[in-house]
């Protein structure tokens, strides 16, 4: 199980970001002008891949959103048990593609905590313009930060974006309250542990997926749209968890697809 995308696919055009790579393998495409940046967004990749095969995506996501920086992680190399204990770039271990097999997640936690680490550094940016963690000189708050990810890192996205907390000292027991998250081909891990955080219960979803998809087939837009809203409507909280899905489109990602998730961004994450 691996994923992919081709530069080939995504137009070109002259932009006004720069873009940083760090040690560690994260890319970060930012404004240039550093006074437009008033959003950010979390992008994960799935599993085999690296922040190198999103790029090319998230730049053209970039050039429609000018005020957006994108944080692209990468994800430590492990062995995979689904892959016959192939080591590759992999945010928690994959036993099998059913139900079940979902249930332990073991690294699950600790990707969780780097993507909350990715978190604090947004709301907690350094003014130190040679901070190679910072491409903005203002903090953010967690309204205006989406989390989004494919496949594997689509899992990652929302389980961290619905049942995390923050970290901060005095807000130990307030949920993420993102401004969204995105789902691309992705399912929600941890089903049966899945509990929403206070606060977080108003932050909508985007599940995009590929009607063809062998890997993750579509049906688990539907599991996870049917575990999580019901949990929603115990608190009396009419979310949108927004499903989209698309002829012919295995597991991979689509023009069709990323519009939508640019139109999506532009409704959480206006420019102010």
């Amino acid at each position: 199980v691996s994923s992919s995308s081709s530069s080939r696919l995504y137009a070109t055009a002259a932009t006004t970001t720069t873009t940083k790579r760090r040690g560690d393998g994260t890319i970060i495409i930012a404004p240039e002008d550093e006074s437009r940046h008033s959003a950010s967004v979390i992008l994960c990749h799935g599993l085999g891949d690296t922040a190198e095969g999103w790029a090319p995506p998230a730049q053209y996501l970039a050039n429609q959103l000018p005020h957006v920086k994108f944080i692209l992680p990468t994800a430590p190399t492990q062995p995979v048990t689904l892959n016959m204990g192939m080591a590759m770039p992999s945010w928690y271990d994959i036993v099998g593609l059913d139900s079940r097999s979902n249930e332990n997640c073991e690294g699950l936690d600790e990707s969780m905590d780097t993507i909350l680490g990715l978190l604090e550094d947004e709301v907690n940016v350094s003014n130190d313009v040679d901070d190679a963690m910072s491409c903005a000189s203002s903090s953010l708050d967690y309204s205006r930060i989406v989390l989004a990810g494919f496949s594997q890192g689509g899992a990652l996205a929302l389980y961290t974006g619905m049942t995390q907390h923050r970290r901060q000292q005095g807000k130990n027991n307030d949920g993420l309250g993102l401004a969204g998250i995105v789902v691309m081909s992705g399912y929600l891990p941890r089903s049966s542990q899945f509990v929403i955080a206070p606060g977080s219960e108003h932050t909508p979803i985007l599940h995009c997926h590929g009607r063809d998809d062998p890997v993750v087939p579509v049906q688990a837009t539907e599991v996870s749209r049917d575990r999580i809203v019901p949990l929603l409507k115990e608190r009396n909280v009419e979310n949108s968890y927004e499903v989209k899905t698309y002829a012919g489109l295995d597991h991979s990602v689509s023009m069709e697809e990323l519009d939508d998730v640019v139109a999506f961004l532009r409704r959480v994450l206006p420019p102010i």
